[in-house]
């Protein structure tokens, strides 16, 4: 028994037993602090209950067969209970993956108010979230020193590894650091890891273009291309150029035949935007691309749909829930700022609902129209790639005709969008879906273990 504010857990060995009414039978001891409860809740489930008392033993709570199938409950042969007023919980925990530590108040780094909501979003349904780093992991005694919010305070304390762990590692050149590599090897053997690494944009791309069911709304994308392919796509259209692992904007260039002759590209230096112009092609790539354009993508670029003189595009989250299935937990547009190249938020982007933009009606025809594209590309990727995946940020277009477009993929979707009052009023609802997810994770686990 474990008591804190206004809180007490309890432990028990679990037996089943048949019955069709959904009750709990506690050891007698427990019956004084059990007899008043009258809802249970497990991850997204939950049950009004009875609760009895036996007098068999004082570590032993009994549940019947209706209440295991009415909860979902996997084969565990312990479970943690925690009681707040007439209901309990079966506790289930969730490590996050992080990197960026800071101090004081912001001690998980700059992302420290995002965990915060993290962390409220699983304790709706009965999740305990740990984050840690690489170099909290105790390999000789296989703990974590992690971090935990106890009544708006952050705490830091040794626990067991937990069944499920959410990689939530901010970049890619944290998660290719030998440590970081070296500890998530050590974790996958221990646990269940999620979003284990981020998207390679390039095989995520070919590997939709080989789908009969996917590959139409992929815009014209040439990789490693040639100065002279280039050239001549520049004849035809306007190209943005992108680094296969670029995120955020970063090192895009949009480039532009004008009448002119001249080639204008606009690109960003040390965060402001640029715009340059070039009598002679090979300028722009003795400038740009003095080693090469190996590791970049070559993009047709899109006539999107407009709103007054601004283009818009549309970021899409697909999340896995507790059934296994893809929903869409949120949709957004976003315009360019002023000047900028991209409509990221970090660029200077706008970050609106669809129906702040939009009429009701043509607000339900885009919500769906996104909807159905982004279930669809979720499972195929899913299908696709070996990587165990539970969220997809992804960046769809719309042209004056009313086509989709994808434009990326990504497999850790960012946070910035909670800077818009409206989508951060839903935060808790958009970030309990890595808690579903984690609770069939586990399931499964408990599951595929010997009983």
């Amino acid at each position: 028994m474990k008591e804190g504010h206004k809180i007490t857990t309890y432990t028990f060995e679990i037996k089943y037993y048949q019955g069709s009414k959904n009750r709990i039978i506690v050891p007698h001891q427990f019956f004084t602090k059990f007899h008043f409860i009258k809802y249970i809740r497990y991850g997204p489930y939950q049950s009004n209950i009875e609760c009895l008392a036996h007098h068999k033993d004082n570590h032993t709570l009994y549940i019947s067969s209706q209440l295991k199938t009415k909860l979902n409950l996997s084969k565990n042969k312990k479970i943690t209970l925690d009681i707040n007023g007439n209901s309990c919980t079966i506790l289930l925990t969730l490590a996050v993956l992080i990197a960026g530590f800071g101090s004081d108040s912001k001690v998980l780094g700059p992302r420290t108010e995002t965990f915060y909501s993290l962390s409220k979003a699983g304790e709706q349904i009965g999740f305990n979230t740990l984050f840690f780093g690489y170099q909290h992991i105790s390999h000789q005694q296989e703990k974590i020193h992690a971090y935990y919010l106890d009544n708006g305070e952050w705490k830091q304390d040794f626990f067991d590894i937990p069944t499920v762990i959410y990689n939530r590692l901010p970049n890619r050149k944290i998660e290719h650091h030998p440590e970081v590599v070296y500890a998530k090897k050590w974790l996958e053997h221990r646990s269940t890891l999620f979003n284990q690494n981020f998207f390679n944009k390039w095989e995520i791309y070919e590997r939709l273009m080989r789908s009969q069911t996917c590959s139409y709304l992929l815009p014209e994308t040439i990789l490693h291309p040639s100065k002279q392919k280039i050239a001549k796509l520049l004849e035809k259209h306007p190209l943005y150029i992108k680094p296969i692992h670029g995120s955020r904007g970063e090192g895009i260039i949009r480039c532009i035949k004008l009448h002119s002759g001249e080639t204008e590209c606009h690109y960003y230096h040390n965060d402001k935007s640029q715009v340059n112009r070039y009598t002679k092609i090979e300028s722009f790539f003795e400038q740009h691309f003095p080693n090469g354009l190996k590791g970049y993508v070559a993009q047709k670029e899109i006539s999107l749909m407009k709103k007054g003189k601004s283009a818009i595009d549309f970021r899409v989250h697909s999340n896995k829930n507790h059934r296994n299935s893809w929903e869409i937990s949120l949709i957004c547009a976003k315009f360019a700022g002023k000047g900028s190249l991209t409509t990221h938020v970090q660029r200077g982007g706008s970050l609106h609902t669809v129906s702040e933009l939009f009429s009701e009606e043509q607000t339900k025809k885009i919500n769906h129209r996104l909807t159905t594209t982004a279930i669809l590309l979720s499972n195929q990727i899913e299908k696709d790639l070996p990587q165990l995946t539970g969220e997809i940020g992804f960046d769809f277009g719309i042209d004056e005709e009313g086509k989709v477009w994808l434009f990326e993929a990504n497999s850790k979707p960012g946070f910035s969008i909670f800077n818009h009052q409206k989508i951060n009023q839903n935060s808790l609802h958009i970030l309990s879906y890595p808690f579903k997810f984690a609770f069939y994770l586990h399931n499964l686990t408990m599951n595929s273990l010997d009983t």
